[in-house]
């Protein structure tokens, strides 16, 4: 597969990760007082949806950050680059979110307090952001400047990535496995969770060349062998410690669907491609006023904002990044990027 098939296979991963973090969230008001998960399909799409998101940015901070000596930075400018592209919108969207969220606590599932205490905490505890997953943005900032870091040292000492890559799999084994007493400060709780996944992502950027030719991901009947792993693995194994067996095939059906979609030049998702990110940033706020706004002021059924929900939540976000994308030029687009970690490249 040439570099530009693989940007578009990695595109195209990205997008396949972003719907199902949407389309999970958008069953939060299914009516079981569980946010869905009475539901058999959420539970199956959060057996592996989030497991997938990190997996794919270990590969990338591999593939994309690190693979080639031209592309090596030094720990400091990388640190830089990933606090514009995740903590500078983490810090803005909380802030500006926080006061509308703790004034709307009434339809929300926790109360939300206007306090000074109840704003610090939510930049720094897991279990108190003002948008609930931003987790990711905790965890991903810490995995990928840590295990970047410990990948550069090695590379300088070692005469390549190998003896970090090795470390890094014992760190996350270890962190996965041993029954440990996890703050949520930071997310660290998930980072003991789903580092395992991350560091899997970066071994598959390490050594994708020689995976690839082993593992027949171009195959349908593949796609099919995987997903029928994926099923029959998530009914034995969840809830138990062998969830892992789930997460991992669900991954690899991923990995083969994205490949197929560039072997066989199927386009339906080409237009995503890019907008993930900003699908991730904002869908929350379509989230929440197509579920809990429809759900407390009006009798639809439920199933119609979930619907909607999944709808307004992939595609407002996109069109504002198109919009930002073919004005890229001015200024108030120029300082939105930037609130918003935004990167936009010539499209081809």
């Amino acid at each position: 597969m040439s570099r530009r098939n693989y940007l578009k296979f990695i595109g195209y991963l990205q997008v396949i990760g972003i719907i199902l973090v949407v389309l999970g969230h958008s069953f939060h008001e299914y009516p079981d007082a569980h946010h869905g998960y009475s539901l058999l399909v959420v539970r199956m799409i959060y057996s592996f949806h989030m497991p997938l998101f990190i997996f794919i940015s270990g590969f990338l901070l591999y593939y994309v950050g690190f693979l080639g000596k031209e592309r090596k930075q030094t720990p400091g400018i990388y640190i830089y680059q990933k606090i514009k592209r995740l903590i500078i919108p983490y810090i803005v969207l909380t802030t500006v979110t926080f006061l509308p969220r703790a004034s709307l606590s009434m339809m929300a599932d926790d109360k939300l307090h206007t306090d000074l205490a109840t704003f610090l905490r939510s930049f720094f505890y897991g279990n108190s952001l003002v948008i609930p997953f931003f987790w990711f943005l905790q965890a991903s900032f810490i995995l990928l400047i840590v295990c970047y870091s410990i990948l550069y040292i090695s590379h300088r000492t070692c005469n390549g990535e190998k003896g970090g890559i090795i470390t890094l799999l014992i760190i996350s084994i270890a962190l996965y496995f041993l029954p440990l007493q996890v703050s949520t400060f930071w997310s660290f709780n998930k980072i003991c969770a789903l580092g395992i996944y991350f560091v899997i992502g970066i071994c598959y950027g390490y050594g994708y060349e020689r995976i690839d030719r082993i593992v027949p991901w171009n195959s349908v009947i593949f796609l099919i062998i995987m997903g029928c792993i994926w099923a029959v693995s998530f009914y034995f194994t969840e809830n138990t410690g062998w969830v892992w067996i789930c997460a991992m095939a669900g991954i690899m059906m991923c990995i083969s669907f994205a490949k197929l979609l560039v072997r066989y030049k199927f386009t339906f998702l080409d237009h995503l491609i890019g907008a993930n990110y900003i699908i991730f940033l904002l869908s929350w706020y379509f989230n929440i006023c197509m579920q809990q706004v429809l759900h407390h002021f009006t009798n639809y059924y439920w199933w119609v904002y979930t619907l909607l929900s999944l709808f307004f939540g992939i595609y407002v976000p996109y069109i504002f990044y198109r919009w930002m994308e073919r004005h890229k030029e001015k200024h108030i687009v120029k300082g939105l990027a930037f609130l918003l970690g935004q990167q936009f490249k010539n499209r081809r």
